[in-house]
């Protein structure tokens, strides 16, 4: 044996140059294949990680193990695909070697990462030192104020067109790259005009002096692609890497891992194809064979023993997986004896599948579970509204996951940006946002121009355009529509604010003096999301008013800037806590935002076809595979309670539908589930259903008078 193992066996106590490090690894505590994945530490590793197997144990232990065997913590760099599971990983790293020594690991997200190779070397590609980076919503805006610069393009739907920029970054792909991928055709979009949105993408993201996620990856290529001395310094800095979610990596982020892991060759990869349902994103359900013919010699380790489930659900979850071609072979089992059959539920309707949830629910937290043990799964977001019905019938507490906050609708977040710069005349990001919004004919080229003097002057692009503005040499409607809001805003700036009763009635006429509402009108073609966006718009003074109330009655006065830290409220009563003070509610969330996720009780609901399997990918063999690994990901979110169920009926009002079972419940071997129906006989009363339906539609139409039409 190597003189390492024998080290850790010992339970080590190491000495490191400039001080004595007090800690020890147990490696006792792992399982055989845990600790061979810890010790090999040498050339490049894989290792494939079934759901609940202790892989956040055995990569936290592999750095720690390492770090023991003088490897310098500075010279390890393990990257996670998510915020969460990096803390998690930073917190059991510091119990094992001591929060000094973890410090210097670098350990994060992918993005994290190369933001910090931006940060150091970003000027080589000439993106400013200062610069910011762009959220979501953000993005969003900024791709609608580049559109509005192409008339062709203003019918184009923004949020599909930005999935598109997305996956073309994420796939290393330039503007001039981008109509050689075909990826127009996904929003029916002349590969011209999409190379055209792109660049004005880009233009709008450079006035700004931001980048967005997708930049963090793909520009962090584009420096150590163009200079090898950035690479060189790289490489010698970081001899370790490791990656956890392996199978969730995209080509951009594969790329970071060859560049930087290649001289090396000491990276070891943690993931499960089994478990690759982001393809949406860019990620590539076969990267983990890409990795292998990226880096030959790679040694596989199998993590197969699940310290989550009972063998009930494992025996499920392998039954349903192995029906996926193009996959490494495992087979997950459990040492758990928990024997509770999986229930597989038929209901009439979505209306009736909503009250049995919470029924379940009701009966679970009856049993001894509490509501945040319990989770209810769905595949997708329009799924929750009757499921929050029910549960709040029977006074359940429970939160939602996922979808989007009041406050980063694209109207809440125009006006704010108006009140924004009335209290902060300097914010680049709110004045920006708002100077061309209603559309006042100021373009692309005239922002541009503002920036230019901006930077000549040092001052904010709101100085600028209020001193400098005859100095821009903008013409025509531009000059006039600049110097139109100018004025407008200074007017509204001179308003006396001292009460909240003054900033209500700033709110209601920032909406009527920049006609707010009429932009909604003439960009919101659906007459109930118009509705919508408006009634949200008008509330929002009134809003206003509650919020300066509170700050009056804390602070004694009220004060706009105060009011402005208060963009999101929160309202949640604290009675529905745990002991810990965590909220004690039941998780409604989608089966993607679960992921990672784990719970003693779970219902998964509407198993039907064309939603689950979802109808935009039951079309080809690689959209089923990857909707299988979405439902294996959702049998696995459960450790000892599962419950399935599906609809005969789903739908809003008239416009219900006949269903039909989803094929993969047909998939589970049936010594493991009880059903009050099987799925195949409820299959056949369905389509018997559907049969008599049709018919009664003949016999009726025969007997209709010749010119009569149903």
């Amino acid at each position: 044996m190597s003189s390492r193992r024998q080290a850790a066996d010992l339970n080590l106590m190491s000495n490191h140059c400039g001080g004595f490090i007090n800690f020890m690894i147990d490696l006792g505590t792992l399982n055989p294949e845990q600790r061979t994945a810890v010790e090999t530490i040498d050339g490049p590793v894989l290792v494939l990680a079934g759901a609940g197997t202790g892989k956040t144990k055995a990569i936290t232990m592999r750095m720690a193990y390492m770090i023991s065997m003088g490897i310098a913590p500075e010279a390890i760099a393990a990257m996670t695909f998510t915020n969460k599971a990096a803390r998690e990983m930073a917190e059991r790293l510091r119990q094992l070697v001591g929060e000094k020594t973890a410090s210097k690991v670098r350990l994060g997200t992918f993005h994290s990462f190369c933001l910090n190779i931006l940060r150091e070397f970003g000027d080589r590609i000439g993106i400013p030192k200062k610069f910011s980076l762009a959220g979501t919503g953000d993005q969003l805006d900024l791709l609608r104020r580049a559109l509005q610069e192409e008339l062709a393009l203003a019918a184009v739907n923004v949020e599909a067109l930005h999935a598109e920029i997305s996956r073309a970054k994420n796939a290393l792909l330039t503007p001039e790259d981008f109509s050689k991928r075909a990826l127009h055709i996904a929003i029916g979009v002349e590969a011209e005009l999409m190379v055209k949105a792109y660049e004005l993408y880009e233009r709008q993201l450079k006035l700004n002096r931001m980048i967005d996620f997708d930049d963090c990856i793909f520009k962090a290529v584009q420096i150590l692609e163009q200079f090898p001395e950035v690479r060189g310094q790289l490489e010698n800095r970081y001899r370790y890497f490791m990656v956890d979610e392996f199978q969730d990596t995209n080509a951009a982020q594969l790329k970071i891992l060859e560049l930087l892991g290649s001289r090396h060759k000491n990276v070891c990869v943690v993931g499960d194809d089994d478990q690759s349902i982001y393809s949406w994103r860019g990620a590539l359900y076969e990267t983990l064979e890409k990795f292998e013919t990226m880096f030959p010699g790679t040694r596989l380790i199998k993590l197969e023993q699940n310290y989550r489930c009972t063998n009930v659900i494992l025996d499920a979850a392998n039954a349903v997986i192995k029906n996926n071609t193009k996959r490494k072979d495992k087979t997950l089992w459990s040492a758990n004896d928990g024997s509770w059959p999986i229930q597989v539920q038929t209901l009439a309707s979505d209306e009736e599948e909503a009250r049995f949830i919470a029924d379940k629910c009701m009966s679970f937290i009856g049993e001894g579970f509490r509501p945040a043990d319990i989770a209810v799964l769905y595949r997708a977001n329009n799924q929750a509204r009757g499921i929050e019905l029910a549960l709040r019938e029977v006074n359940i507490p429970y939160e939602t996951f996922g979808g989007g906050s009041f406050f980063e609708r694209k109207e809440v977040k125009d006006f704010l940006a108006y009140v924004r710069v009335l209290a902060r005349p300097h914010d680049r990001i709110a004045f920006y946002r708002i100077i061309n919004t209603p559309n006042r004919g100021i373009g692309i080229r005239s922002l541009e121009k503002i920036e230019e003097h901006s930077n000549k002057a040092n001052e904010s692009p709101w100085s600028v355009a209020r001193t400098s503005g005859d100095k821009l040499g903008l013409t025509g409607k531009s000059q006039q529509s600049l110097q139109q809001f100018v004025s407008d805003m200074e007017e509204l700036a001179s308003r006396n604010l001292t009460t909240p009763e003054d900033i209500e009635s700033l709110g209601h006429e920032i909406i009527k003096r920049f006609s707010l509402a009429q932009d909604i009108r003439a960009h919101t073609k659906d007459p109930a999301s118009q509705e919508r966006k408006i009634d949200a718009l008008k509330s929002l003074p009134k809003w206003l008013h509650s919020a300066a109330k509170d700050v009056l009655n804390e602070t004694g006065t009220a004060n706009i800037h105060d009011l402005l830290d208060r963009l999101t409220l929160n309202d949640r009563d604290i009675s529905d806590r745990d002991e810990n003070g965590r909220p004690n509610r039941v998780s409604l969330m989608t089966i993607h935002a679960s992921k990672g996720l784990e719970f003693p009780a779970v219902l998964v609901c509407g198993l039907e076809e064309d939603l689950f399997p979802h109808k935009n990918s039951s079309s080809n063999s690689h959209g089923v595979m990857e909707e299988r690994r979405l439902f294996y990901v959702a049998l696995t979110r459960a450790k000892l309670r599962l419950t399935l169920t599906w609809a005969a009926e789903r739908g809003v009002g008239t416009m219900k539908s006949l269903r039909l079972p989803s094929r993969f419940l047909s998939e589970l071997p049936s010594e493991v589930f009880q059903s009050n129906q099987s799925a195949r006989t409820a299959s056949e009363e369905t389509a018997d259903r559907q049969k008599k339906t049709v018919s009664a539609l003949k016999n009726l139409r025969a007997n209709l008078k010749p010119n009569a039409r149903i």
